[in-house]
């Protein structure tokens, strides 16, 4: 399989939450962190925004992340770069 990643990634596993809108949030864990995205599993991804916002010791605070690929269990999403 082909890595398409431009920087590598690190295991994390830790715990974050996924804001929905301003008033919903779903538990999460940051299961592999890179310099421009992260993969995130939970029970189910199908509530989950194609945009949303991730808060996580692991990332220092809040990140908004753009979803490249999903499955029932498994999120990969991009970092939005903020100019």
């Amino acid at each position: 399989m082909l890595d398409r990643r431009l920087s590598p990634r690190e295991r994390i596993d830790e715990i974050g939450s996924i804001a929905v809108d301003e008033h919903t949030s779903l538990p999460c864990i940051v299961y592999d962190l890179s310099q421009g995205g992260v993969r995130l599993t939970m029970p189910g991804t199908d509530a989950v925004p194609d945009t949303f916002v991730l808060t996580s010791p692991c990332i220092d605070g809040a990140r908004i992340c753009q979803v490249s690929w999903r499955d029932d269990e498994t999120i990969g999403a991009q970092f939005h770069h903020q100019a």
